[in-house]
């Protein structure tokens, strides 16, 4: 026995599509969100003596930052930490990982905060990666 397939017409029969559009009760301001200012979004992150927002520590987990903040997947792959798509990321601290890579933690949280500075703050839709 063969199916029958109904059109795109058939299926919409005796529907008025500017009916329906002009019953919808969502604005064009509720549809797209206002845009916020990064630097008023990542305010309360604090900021080292370079001026370089804090957006990640130490202490956080690979797979956390990355979550968090994927645009940090590039500096980390740019400093020899190829852990970001890992299964150990989910488990080790960014600290961890640096010592794992034979890197001081410190440059790898401030070449990554600093991109992060830069991404999300000073050029924020702009790739400042390599």
């Amino acid at each position: 026995m063969e199916k029958e397939f109904l059109s795109w017409d058939e299926i919409h029969k005796g529907t008025d599509k500017e009916n329906v559009a002009a019953e919808s009760t969502v604005t064009p301001a509720e549809e797209t969100p206002a845009a916020v200012d990064p630097a008023e979004k990542y305010k309360d992150l604090p900021v080292d003596e370079d001026g370089i927002r804090q957006f990640i520590t130490k202490d956080m987990l690979i797979g956390d930052v990355i979550e968090i903040y994927p645009e940090a997947a590039k500096a980390l792959l740019s400093v020899g930490m190829h852990c970001v798509t890992c299964g150990v990321a989910l488990y080790e601290s960014v600290e961890e990982a640096s010592y794992v890579h034979g890197l001081d933690p410190d440059d790898v949280i401030k070449v990554v905060n600093d991109m992060l500075t830069t991404e999300l703050i000073e050029h924020p839709g702009e790739s400042v990666t390599r």
